[in-house]
């Protein structure tokens, strides 16, 4: 997938990951010197249960959904007017398409509750260097990123998590509805996620 991979370095780069360590930091031990082979399927399909999410927007003071525009809006503040009969305030929104605001918002809910189902199936309280994400589309498909992260300690010895590659993979819900709800309509998202298998090299 390298032109799904290239849009996945420039979320990187603005800072709109959903970085998964398989395990808790204060767990990690040292294993071995030599790198850990990447796995044949990288990033990998998520083979986990499938899993729905709902959130109400419904009285919302953010987000307002416009059917006849197939848009959503957000409000930003308001524009004041002064005329003879007094002061009114005008909303003022930033507007954005229905179907995008879905893959980012719904992206984000979506990433947000595969993280705590993968907590729930595993068995882990908490992770540790773990950030919610936002979905980006490759090519028609809505999809939620997860790296599961190695790397060498000061030692030159390769750190990993306590949980394996295969095992959060077998965890991570391999689609994700999320079912975001207006007053007007309830607009709907199903997500692919993705494990990606990465090792980093510090100094």
């Amino acid at each position: 997938m390298p032109s799904s991979r290239r849009r996945f370095v420039r979320t990187i780069t603005a800072g709109g990951i959903l970085t998964a360590l398989a395990g808790c930091t204060s767990d990690l031990e040292p294993s071995t010197a030599t790198p850990l082979p990447e796995p044949e399927s990288n990033p990998a399909p998520a083979a986990g249960d499938p899993i729905t999410v709902s959130r109400d927007y419904r009285a919302s003071s953010k987000y307002d959904y416009y059917p006849e525009t197939a848009e959503v809006r957000r409000r930003t503040g308001y524009r004041k007017h002064v005329n003879e009969s007094g002061t009114t305030k005008e909303p003022m929104y930033e507007r954005e398409p229905a179907s995008s605001w879905v893959t980012r918002v719904g992206g984000s809910v979506a990433g947000t509750e595969a993280l705590t189902t993968v907590r729930e199936r595993l068995g882990v309280g908490s992770f540790d260097n773990v950030s919610p994400g936002i979905g980006y589309l490759d090519g028609d498909v809505r999809r939620v990123t997860f790296a599961y992260e190695v790397w060498p300690n000061r030692s030159g010895e390769t750190r990993t998590p306590s949980v394996e590659f295969e095992t959060l993979v077998s965890a991570v819900p391999r689609t994700v509805t999320a079912n975001l709800r207006f007053e007007a309509a309830t607009l709907s998202g199903t997500f692919h996620p993705v494990v990606e298998f990465r090792q980093t090299y510090r100094s």
